[in-house]
């Protein structure tokens, strides 16, 4: 997206104008212009933004991530392929612990795991596969 149409998202997505987009705000927005968008997928879009963790999207969340999101698709790619040990081009749950164990303290591995799993797995197979790797992150 170009800077104007960011803005121009942001605009209209943030209906009640206090700066942060809500899960319900995204939603709407998103749907506008992919209509086949479930809500499981907008929530792992929130929760790809969302860096401090609150459930919102603050502006200087979204335009942080609209500016990184070229880069990051080839960073996304080098990372899944690392940890895809066996190359078969899904990571599962023993190849997404390692990554998540790598990102995380232990403590929090198996929750993460698990989130991540439960908002990225689209397609119920209980692996990821990259475009669900990278529509988490993207």
């Amino acid at each position: 997206m170009t800077p104007e149409q960011c803005e121009e998202f942001w605009n209209t997505a943030d209906k009640d104008g206090d700066g942060e987009l809500t899960f319900q705000e995204l939603a709407i927005a998103v749907k506008r212009y992919r209509p086949s968008i479930t809500d499981k997928e907008c929530n792992a879009l929130l929760l790809g933004i969302d860096k401090n963790g609150d459930n919102k999207i603050s502006k200087k969340e979204f335009k942080n991530e609209m500016a990184v999101k070229p880069k990051r698709s080839q960073s996304l790619m080098a990372m899944f392929k690392r940890y895809d040990r066996n190359g078969d081009g899904t990571l599962s749950r023993s190849e997404l612990r390692k990554l998540v164990n790598d990102c995380f303290s232990p403590d929090m591995v198996e929750d993460v795991v698990a989130r991540f799993l439960k908002y990225s797995d689209m397609s119920g197979d209980g692996q990821i596969s990259f475009d669900e790797f990278k529509e988490f992150f993207g």
